[in-house]
């Protein structure tokens, strides 16, 4: 089976749009979402509504979480949080309902999705420094795992005693642990504004790092017609 695994989708529904075509042409058999539908990007409910047209599995990210409860919007950034609240007054009480069945983990094939950390989810832990991941991949109970929340893409792996942050960005999974950070498909900070998702091949048991390119400038146009802060649109064409 070919599993598409897609993160951090923030609203920016040309970027989802353009990964969606692509994993289709890639004969993805099945999408797993790994949280942050919404916030900072211009197009949350329609967003929302076309992961569940494609039946995605979807996990919960703390964008979500803050959406669903505004109580959780203190603990993002301001600019964050300022298109978070504003993102709720597109919303309905249904869309919101959906975004409540969203669990923490999604277990399946020996593998962990998750939106953050996948130890401790609920913590929203960012992955960022390497102590964190050799933590994570010393303690986890699963081969591999898939998160999102960085906005940064790439694979580490735990040989025995020792983790490794691979250069490849694809990997043929052994008998190793591994960690797969797919990205953002809605806003990368990794210097490359293309949309990043991840394709694994649980028949072949090989994972690779995909990007799909988008017309960044019409998400670009929606957010300023919308009044929102001129850098959450800027950042989009320098991936940052």
């Amino acid at each position: 089976m070919r599993i598409a695994i897609l993160s951090d989708v923030h609203g920016n529904l040309e970027a989802l749009e353009s990964v969606l075509i692509a994993i289709h042409r890639e004969g993805a058999e099945r999408v797993v979402v790994l949280g942050d539908l919404v916030g900072y990007g211009p197009d949350p409910v329609a967003c929302i509504y076309r992961i569940r047209e494609v039946e995605s599995i979807c996990v919960l990210g703390n964008h979500d979480q803050a959406l669903i409860d505004p109580s959780y919007a203190h603990e993002l950034n301001a600019m964050a949080r300022d298109t978070l609240l504003r993102s709720r007054d597109m919303v309905d009480p249904e869309v919101l309902a959906y975004l409540r069945t969203f669990p923490f983990r999604y277990i399946d094939s020996d593998a962990i999705f998750t939106h953050a950390n996948p130890v401790e989810p609920e913590d929203w832990q960012s992955l960022y420094l390497f102590e964190h991941v050799d933590w994570c991949l010393a303690a986890l109970d699963a081969r591999i795992a898939f998160v999102g929340h960085t906005h940064h893409s790439g694979i580490c792996c735990r040989m025995d005693t020792t983790s490794v942050s691979l250069t490849s960005s694809e990997v043929a999974i052994g008998h190793h642990r591994y960690l797969v950070n797919v990205g953002s498909v809605g806003q990368p900070r990794d210097g490359d504004p293309r949309a990043s998702y991840a394709l694994w091949d649980t028949d072949s048991q090989h994972v690779e790092l995909r990007r799909a390119e988008y017309p960044v400038r019409r998400t670009q146009e929606k957010i300023l017609a919308l009044g929102w802060p001129t850098y959450v649109a800027e950042r989009l064409a320098r991936g940052e």
